[in-house]
């Protein structure tokens, strides 16, 4: 084989060296790199990574390009000058082998680096792992609540009895918060599932163990169930409290002192004839709490239909004392305005027996019937009854009013009228007129208007 030959089988060898080492896949750019670096693979790979990692190059590069030997041209070339031609040293070892000896002095060159950096490398990572369990145990961390956590339930749902068929246990169709609730006050045990669509052992629990008529019977029995897919937001997050291991997963939640808690955990395929008895151990070794909390409530809802029947009673006796308080106010009030009033009429009763008193007194004296100048009053009162009195022609008409007002029976305020003629007899300033300045004559009728009708 001639030198031409051998050279060119050496730099085909070092070209895939040095593609293998960097990754370009670009043979043109390969080959500009090399003899860029006068064909030294350990300068151009060394260059080239530190190109890609943003380091600047630090070896030299020879400032004419240098040529591999070709010999598939036909026409021959000129040949590059002698300056231009790789050190005698690079011509004395084929590409091949220095390519070898540049990888590997590359490779022992990053194994000391990584064996020099392995314990500040160890101890960063195991002080960052330390950090973030800390953080987390500190603070904690809680998925972002989901979007749609009925949604997420429906989607399971659905695309259970699409796959499975619709004989399984009632699911129901609420957020875990809105079924731990519902467990909650109806006090029954709430029995979750994680459904995991990629787990191995799925698909074989769902058709032997959900859709099993046993396992159906015993929650329908025993509890209430709620399942969800772990790969929604609502999955995530349930997933996150219950922190199961593997699928797939059961989680048996009871009320105990307050507080929902897991009781039972079922994780792995497990067959149906060991799994509906260790939930039904569970279920009995803690029904206890659900029966004192059953007889809690219902001591707590005896307690208060009997406060809210003393309430009642209290109530109604309120409204009825209140009632009577009413009426004894209104009693007194009407007792008071009775009193009043009967005080107001003994008070114009005394006055007008005082007036009458008085008037009486101020009659003039009644003459004989054998007085020439008597005249015979008569009066009717609105009562019906007559008053009969003499007077003499030379008294005054007050005399005659003096008299009606000194009778019972008579209003205060009234007008003395005559039959004949018909007119009102009504007294002057001075007591006036006389009686007979009237034309009464000897015997005369008279009757009273009552002015305060």
């Amino acid at each position: 084989m001639s030198r031409e030959t051998s050279d060119e089988l050496d730099v085909s060898q070092l070209l895939a060296h040095f593609q293998e080492i960097t990754g370009i896949e670009d043979q043109n750019r390969s080959l500009t790199i090399l003899e860029e670096h006068g064909w030294n693979l350990e300068a151009a790979v060394q260059d080239t990574l530190n190109e890609k990692d943003g380091i600047r190059a630090v070896f030299h590069e020879p400032s004419p390009q240098s040529y591999p030997p070709s010999s598939s041209s036909q026409s021959p070339s000129p040949s590059p000058p002698p300056s231009s031609r790789p050190p005698s040293s690079s011509l004395q070892q084929s590409p091949a082998v220095r390519a070898s000896q540049g990888l590997v002095v590359v490779r022992t060159w990053e194994w000391l680096l990584n064996l020099a950096f392995f314990p500040v490398r160890f101890l960063v990572t195991t002080a960052a792992d330390v950090l973030h369990f800390v953080f987390h145990f500190v603070f904690g961390y809680q998925p972002s609540p989901a979007r749609n956590p009925v949604g997420d339930v429906q989607q399971f749902v659905t695309g259970f009895e699409a796959e499975f068929g619709h004989a399984h246990p009632p699911f129901l169709t609420c957020s875990y918060s809105q079924a731990l609730e519902q467990a909650r006050q109806e006090l029954r045990f709430l029995l979750v599932y994680l459904h995991s669509p990629g787990h191995q052992d799925t698909a074989e629990f769902c058709t032997k163990v959900l859709c099993n008529k046993e396992f159906m019977d015993f929650v329908s029995a025993n509890c209430v169930m709620w399942a969800v897919g772990v790969n929604t937001e609502e999955g995530v997050r349930v997933s996150y409290v219950l922190r199961e291991n593997t699928y797939p997963f059961l989680g048996l939640i009871v009320l105990k002192q307050s507080r929902m808690v897991v009781v039972e955990r079922v994780e792995g395929l497990l067959p149906l004839r060991e799994l509906v008895p260790r939930l039904a151990v569970a279920v009995r070794m803690n029904e206890a709490e659900l029966v004192v909390e059953r007889n809690e409530r219902a001591r707590r809802s005896v307690d208060q239909s009997i406060r809210e029947e003393q309430d009642r009673a209290y109530q109604e006796s309120l409204i009825a004392d209140r009632e009577k308080e009413k009426k004894r106010l209104e009693e007194q009030r009407r007792e008071k305005e009775r009193r009043g009033e009967e005080e107001e009429k003994r008070r114009k009763d005394e006055e007008t027996a005082s007036i009458r008193s008085h008037r009486a007194s101020i009659i003039p004296s009644e003459p004989l019937p054998s007085d020439p100048d008597v005249i015979h009053v008569v009066i009717r009162v609105p009562s019906g009854e007559r008053l009969e009195r003499r007077f003499r022609g030379s008294d005054k008409l007050e005399g005659v009013y003096n008299f009606a007002h000194s009778c019972p029976g008579v209003s205060y305020d009234f007008t003395l009228m005559s039959n004949f003629p018909r007119k009102e007899l009504c007294c002057m300033p001075d007591g006036g007129p006389l009686l007979s300045e009237l034309g009464l004559g000897t015997k005369c009728a008279l009757y009273i208007k009552d002015n305060s009708e």
